[in-house]
């Protein structure tokens, strides 16, 4: 890639080089109008080589405002969704379809005024193309079914999912609390099997917009009560890691009793569904982490109750507080008899 100037208008382009075994990607930029996408102005070869001339983008990738130390906000982060989104709406639509197929933070170019703009065709697929046998997607990135030749809009869809999450680094855990939904968003997008993912640009876009934060009433409850949970939890584990030291195991009642304390607390009760729908999610966490210290038998089978009364609170919300916050009472009932 070079950074060039033409002579007679005197502005930037930038100007790719490539092999002429890949002019397939100028032939496909030429059909392609979109504002988040850099125009192609011309094109020429000479020997080997072909050279693409397009709208110089003046800005850096997402990747590399991530290594310089640059921490997205979750808004900042589903707006980013929300224009790829756009972008592959619109690029799924064109007759034939267009699949991108490598969508990552360093395929991503914003300007100094927050301008997105997607970059580099070279991976792009005709629609008509779909038994293209090569993956070149990035590891991390490519969809599941890229690696066995095959390539769809759902494919597009499951590299979003991967370059939110990475967008969202050491604070995801964070941003999934403030917005319940986001989560569920990019789990979705990335689940393996493209059928389960979003059906289409258009419906995954619809499910980010009405994406909603918490109120700062619930943020100011939940934030604190997550952290004593994550502490009580860091520290048992921290003592159990110490080598020689046979610090014994807590009962199981005392380990679980913060854990089933969400059922109870306020954010759960009244903080809409998709509040609760995340601290399920979290309270499945804690309670994985749980089935991994306390090995014996009772102990497993007891939580592993705890986690199938969980999943279906999840499944049917309505009725989680009625029915899972009764857990405690039904086990001891269980154990007696």
């Amino acid at each position: 890639m070079y950074l060039g100037r033409d002579l007679e208008l005197g502005v930037y382009r930038a100007v790719k080089e490539l092999p002429l075994n890949r002019k397939r990607e100028a032939k496909l930029l030429r059909l392609l109008d979109h504002p988040f996408l850099p125009a192609m102005t011309d094109y020429t070869e000479q020997g080997d080589h072909c050279y693409l001339v397009m709208e110089y983008i003046r800005g850096k990738s997402l990747r590399q405002y991530l290594e310089d130390g640059r921490i997205f906000t979750a808004e900042e982060i589903i707006e980013t969704g929300r224009k790829v989104l756009q972008i592959f709406g619109y690029l799924h639509s064109r007759k034939p379809a267009v699949y991108y197929g490598d969508l990552k933070p360093d395929n991503l170019m914003m300007t100094e005024e927050g301008e997105l703009y997607l970059v580099d065709f070279g991976s792009a697929v005709l629609g008509y193309e779909r038994q293209y046998q090569d993956c070149s997607g990035t590891k991390g990135y490519a969809s599941p079914e890229q690696y066995q030749g095959q390539i769809g809009s759902a494919s597009d869809i499951y590299t979003l999912g991967r370059t939110l999450e990475a967008l969202c680094g050491k604070k995801k855990f964070r941003y999934f609390i403030q917005y319940p939904g986001l989560r569920r968003f990019i789990g979705k997008c990335c689940r393996r099997q493209p059928e389960k993912r979003w059906k289409n640009a258009s419906e995954a876009e619809q499910a980010l917009n009405a994406l909603r934060p918490l109120t700062v009433k619930l943020w100011n409850i939940l934030i604190p009560a997550m952290g004593a949970l994550l502490l009580f939890i860091a520290v048992s584990m921290k003592f159990q890691e110490r080598p020689g030291n046979p610090v014994p195991l807590p009962e199981l009642d005392q380990a679980l009793s913060p854990v089933t304390a969400w059922y109870y607390s306020m954010p759960f009760r009244s903080g809409g569904v998709g509040v609760r729908e995340e601290m399920i999610r979290i309270i499945e966490d804690s309670l994985a982490r749980l089935e991994k210290e306390y090995k014996d038998r009772q102990s497993q089978e007891r939580i592993r109750l705890m986690i199938a009364r969980n999943r279906l609170a999840e499944e049917n919300i309505v009725f989680a507080e009625a029915g899972v916050c009764r857990l405690n009472t039904e086990e001891r009932k269980g154990q007696e008899r």
